[in-house]
């Protein structure tokens, strides 16, 4: 007999009428508090999957006993019938064992049928008798099992047999679960008493029910112990609510209504829906007081900036979901915390909703759709906060601008309309079609590609193919771009005008060899990155202050950024003021701002790689930082924008090089841009973090969040919960 551990061993649960069924090859046995355990097992497959708990078989012997949930009947088989390893057992522990009773079933006179029709008796003692042999007795019924019962007994030995198979009168002590250590035990074949093969319910290696560590209560009797799993059943409900994104109305369902009483031991009834919101609440009002403490505090004294989410539920009501980003003191990495969502009307007062930020330090708004004229942007730009399209919704703002393109427009319209035809033809060969969802343009770029890519078409679709290959193709510069972003913990503003530069030049640039369908696309999407990024100033000055990407980024507007940088400087730090001209129009420059420098000359400024900092692959096939010129002698001047044009010159960094510890050990040289990088060092290029996520789950998120329902302090408390902390770290012990 052969020792093995079982690393995690599977339970596949039965109920076995007749323990002649049982075909086992191994036996799994925990560890236990009673010694007795030590020679019984759970029987088990060659998968480690426990057969069934409610039978335990002896080590010793194969005995095959009916678990009861505690150590009596295991401890009456020992003592009966291994009386020898009981003693030594009994000695080694200092067990004192009571004088046996003898059991009542063993003078009674024989059964009769009413007292065999209000027991249950399993079937061990009659394993030996004629019906063993016999394949009906598999099915065999209880009547038959109380008539062979009444012939065995006048057998003193099938008495004895009847007396371990029912629980002893002797003991009554109950043992806790201890999961400390598992092992296996294996049985070779030939040893089997059982021999009989049993249909198997389960395909080898499948778990149907996961084992979880579960504290017991102590009671006095087996039959007596029930499990707490759940200490509070409103708050528990409550989180459910809350990290499943569900409206409270939804737990009153029959479906998961009856299955929570159940569950709970056939409750009477649930909490009311209004202690389950009054719980939500209580908890939001809570964590949102000590979140609106730290944002008054930190946006007083310190640059962040806010991101705006719009969206649609069910009920086709709009609201508008708020994040807060800022750079954290202590992990130096920016962190973004869901600080409201409000329902959005033409009513709302921004001043009231945004009352705990200081908005002069703000530096930037991200909003995820694209209205100017929009109530909340018009307030933005009347605070002289920028407003600057998420990159996540200007690669959909491409796509669907492609998508709108005539000829792209037509070829998805045939394509949808063959995969709808042949359906059931694809659906054979294939594990799942590709679904359009109108909310994510990524989804027909999805189709095209199956329909291009995974099926082979009859040569009367040749052109269609062709045509979806030329979509598809020019549409990978934004995957690039997207995968670029996702490689980053969190992508930052500053990356998006160098990487979309890169996209322009590298992919999207017109070919001799490229037909009128794909120069039109590759346009198309050049018109909306030029106008939302590279145009943006905002994006720009970002970029420029960014030591890895500051020469590697197209600039077409570099003075519009200097005098708006100058401006922010000295609005902001309080800069002197200092001549200068306007390189391009000749007239006097803004003001600029003046700052101590480093009166040790130094010609070059070159930094190694931060071995520490994780660095982005994607971005080594956009950028070649080899092709920066060798920087020229550095300018005595210290304002805006000579220390712009000197450290342009001057900075050569890896890109893999953080830029925040690089300007918090290089930027006293540079000291008006040292302060600038401050405001933009915590400023995101995206609402939020959703885009990293596969295409299925960002659509299931979405309707999770569609289907919230009730008034705007449920949705937003049910949101603001979800996205910054449950409602118990401990719930279920």
């Amino acid at each position: 007999m052969n020792d093995e551990v079982a690393t995690s061993p599977m339970v596949v649960e039965a109920k076995y009428e007749d323990v002649s069924q049982l075909n086992f090859s191994k036996l799994y046995s925990p560890k236990m508090k009673s010694v007795y355990w030590r020679y019984f097992g759970f029987p088990s497959n060659d998968n480690d999957e426990v057969i069934t708990k409610q039978n335990v078989v002896c080590i010793k012997c194969h005995k095959v006993l009916t678990n009861h949930g505690n150590t009596t009947n295991l401890r009456a088989h020992l003592q009966h019938r291994h009386k020898d390893l009981f003693k030594a057992l009994c000695q080694e522990n200092d067990i004192q064992v009571p004088p046996r009773k003898t059991p009542r079933n063993l003078t009674h006179p024989p059964l009769s049928k009413r007292n065999v029709s209000s027991r249950r008796v399993k079937l061990e003692f009659i394993n030996n008798r004629t019906h063993h042999d016999n394949e009906e007795d598999e099915d065999m019924d209880e009547a038959a099992a109380a008539a062979a019962a009444m012939q065995a007994e006048d057998d003193a030995a099938s008495q004895t047999m009847l007396y371990e198979t029912m629980v002893p009168l002797t003991y009554d002590d109950a043992d806790n679960l201890v999961e400390e250590e598992e092992r296996t035990i294996s049985i070779e074949p030939r040893d089997l008493k059982y021999g009989r093969k049993r249909k198997s319910t389960a395909a080898s290696g499948t778990m149907h029910f996961t084992r979880s560590n579960i504290k017991h209560e102590e009671g006095t009797g087996g039959s007596q112990v029930r499990n707490n799993y759940i200490t509070n059943l409103p708050e528990a409900l409550a989180d459910i609510v809350v990290r499943d994104l569900r409206n409270v109305e939804t737990l009153y369902d029959l479906g998961i209504s009856e299955f929570i009483r159940l569950a709970m031991g056939n409750l009477a009834s649930l909490p009311m829906p209004q202690k389950i919101d009054s719980l939500i609440s209580e908890q939001h009002a809570s964590k949102f007081l000590e979140i609106g403490d730290f944002t008054r505090e930190f946006t007083a004294e310190k640059p962040y900036s806010l991101a705006f989410e719009q969206w649609l539920n069910v009920e086709q009501r709009r609201f508008l979901s708020i994040h807060h980003h800022y750079l954290s003191d202590e992990t130096q990495c920016v962190r973004s915390v869901l600080y409201a969502t409000i329902e959005y009307t033409d009513y709302i007062s921004f001043d009231d909703v945004l009352t705990d930020f200081y908005l002069p330090n703000c530096t930037l708004a991200i909003v995820n759709y694209d209205d100017e004229e929009d109530l909340l942007q018009t307030y933005l730009k009347e605070k002289n906060i920028p407003v600057v399209l998420c990159y996540v919704s200007v690669i959909d703002k491409c796509l669907r601008r492609v998508f709108e393109l005539e000829d792209v427009a037509s070829s998805l319209e045939q394509v949808k309309d063959i995969i709808q035809r042949h359906s059931a033809e694809i659906s054979s060969k294939v594990s799942e079609l590709p679904a359009y969802n109108e909310h994510f343009p990524w989804t027909l770029y999805e189709l095209l590609k199956f329909f291009a890519e995974s099926i082979s078409w009859s040569e009367d679709m040749d052109q269609l193919v062709i045509t979806a290959k030329t979509v598809t193709e020019a549409l990978s510069a934004l995957v690039i771009a997207l995968d670029t972003l996702r490689g980053e913990d969190m992508p930052l503003c500053s990356m998006l005008s160098p990487i979309t530069s890169k996209i322009l030049i590298k992919k999207l640039g017109i070919a001799e060899q490229d037909d009128p369908l794909m120069m039109n696309i590759k346009r198309t999407i050049a018109n909306v990155l030029q106008n939302h990024i590279i145009a943006n100033d905002t994006l720009t000055s970002a970029a420029l202050l960014d030591p890895r990407f500051h020469r590697l980024t197209t600039i077409d507007n570099f003075d519009s950024c200097v005098r708006m940088l100058t401006q922010k400087y000295n609005k902001t730090f309080g800069g002197g003021i200092s001549g200068g001209t306007d390189s391009q129009s000749g007239d006097s420059a803004e003001v600029a701002a003046t700052a101590s420098v480093s009166s040790t000359p130094t010609v070059t400024i070159k930094t190694e790689p931060n071995v520490n900092v994780s660095f982005n692959p994607e971005l080594e096939l956009l950028f070649d930082v080899a092709e920066i010129p060798s920087p020229p002698k550095r300018d005595a001047d210290s304002t805006v924008e000579t220390d712009l044009k000197r450290y342009r010159n001057e900075v050569i960094v890896q890109l893999d090089e953080s830029p925040i510890e690089w300007w918090n050990k290089m930027g006293h040289i540079y000291g008006t841009l040292r302060d600038l990088a401050t405001l933009y060092q915590g400023v995101p290029g995206v609402v939020n973090l959703n885009f990293k996520k596969v295409l299925r789950e960002q659509i299931y998120d979405y309707n999770k969040r569609f289907m919230l329902t009730g008034s705007q302090s449920q949705v937003d408390a049910i949101l603001f919960l979800n996205r910054n902390s449950s409602l118990k770290d401990t719930i279920y012990v």
